[in-house]
């Protein structure tokens, strides 16, 4: 029961790594021109939608290894903008 708590716990965590990184993209789209902007935000709801569906459960690593591509793509993102943190 212990190990089922500590899988809870940390998928939980794991969840709010992702909404910040969610939200992070969003923040980022702000900074692009409003010709591109649509079209960009609707890229980044659309992958996240994706992977969001229950029919698929994720294990921790599955999600770990989805942050860390996400992650990697927000860096790309931002250093072609040109995006000051």
């Amino acid at each position: 029961m212990s190990a089922a708590r500590n899988s809870e716990l940390g998928l939980f965590i794991l969840r709010s790594q992702v909404l910040a990184l969610y939200r992070s993209f969003i923040r980022t789209c702000r900074q692009i021109p409003a010709s591109n902007r649509g079209e960009v935000m609707s890229e980044v709801r659309r992958e996240f939608r994706s992977q969001q569906d229950p029919s698929k459960p994720r294990d921790a690593y599955a999600v770990k290894y989805l942050l860390s591509d996400g992650r990697t793509k927000l860096k790309m993102l931002q250093e072609m903008i040109g995006f000051r943190t």
